[in-house]
This record gives structure tokens, C-alpha cells and sequence, in this order.
């Protein structure tokens, strides 16, 4: 199983708007994908100042994720995410153990 961990930073004045496209459509299709485990949005804890955001997917193996990727309807729904973000960070990695996941 991998990670995919996207850090978001929302243009000025986009924060609600990212987190929009972040649960639809992004995510909600994302969902829907073979080989998707599961995902969840992460904003700072008691930090008001940062409206920073990352969103971290489980996958069953990259291959999975890399065939999602490549698949037109990801660029169509990714473009919400790109549009309101003044940064995006991506990164993978290898879940080495779990716990009730």
C-alpha cells in the first residue's frame, strides 16, 4: 500500500473554494478509482492563521494510482484543485505498517 500527500496552499481569498474542489469533485471520483483505500483532508490544529491544507490518499499500490493519474477525467477533476491553489506539493510513500486502517 502508498500514500499520495498533497500539500495545498489556497490563492488569496480561495481557502472555501479549494476545500470545494477538494471533496468534489476531486476526492469524490477519486473515490470511485480501483485500487482507492481511502483519503482525508488535513488543515493546522488550532492555528487560525494558516489556512494550509493536505490531503493525504491510500492506494493499493502506486501502479493503481499512476493508471487514476493518467486517466483524462483526473486532469478534468484536478483543475478545481489547480485553479484556487497558489501551491501544490505532492508526495509518495510506502505504508510500512498499519493499524486499523
Amino acid at each position: 500500500m502508498i500514500t499520495l500527500h498533497v500539500y495545498l496552499t489556497p490563492k488569496d481569498g480561495k481557502a472555501d473554494a479549494l476545500r470545494t474542489a477538494i471533496n468534489d469533485p476531486w476526492i469524490s471520483t477519486m473515490s470511485e478509482q480501483p485500487g482507492f483505500v481511502q483519503a482525508a483532508m488535513l488543515t493546522p490544529f488550532n492555528d487560525d492563521s494558516s489556512e494550509a491544507i493536505e490531503v493525504v490518499s491510500y492506494w493499493e499500490s502506486e501502479e493503481l494510482r499512476l493508471e487514476w493519474v493518467a486517466r483524462p477525467i483526473h486532469d478534468q477533476v484536478f483543475a478545481g484543485i489547480m485553479e484556487n491553489a497558489e501551491t501544490v506539493s505532492p508526495t509518495v510513500k510506502t505504508v510500512t505498517n498499519t493499524w486499523n486502517v
